[in-house]
């Protein structure tokens, strides 16, 4: 059924997508304040930005995917405490967490105008 080799394996895909995830969005964040909104391109976002474009456009999906099935393992890996890989995977979890609600904010509405529209 489950090897601890398949359960090393998806923990750790699921790890490194939602630290994807979030570097990515938090990407987006930084661009969007350090750029000046009349030098972006109206027809196509720069090719620097493309991490960005697709992190708010369509991230959402993926992340909340991860998020989900993190919280499954999680709560199923819940007496195993003394191994790294449930510790790092709850405090990404959590950060992907964080990342959806200020999707959902005001702001992350603002910069899913600026990069999508």
């Amino acid at each position: 059924m489950w090897t601890q080799a398949r359960i090393k394996l998806g923990t750790g895909l699921l790890l490194w997508i939602q630290v994807l995830f979030v570097a990515a969005y938090g990407y987006a964040l930084v661009a969007y304040a350090l750029t000046d909104a009349e030098y972006f391109p109206e027809q196509a976002p720069p090719a620097w930005a493309w991490p960005a474009v697709l992190a708010v456009g369509i991230g959402w999906l993926p992340a909340a995917l991860c998020l989900l099935l993190a919280g499954v393992v999680l709560f199923v890996a819940r007496r195993q405490t003394g191994q790294w890989r449930w510790r790092w995977l709850g405090v990404v979890t959590v950060a992907c967490a964080v990342t959806l609600l200020v999707m959902v904010s005001p702001v992350g509405w603002g910069l899913f105008d600026w990069y999508v529209s």
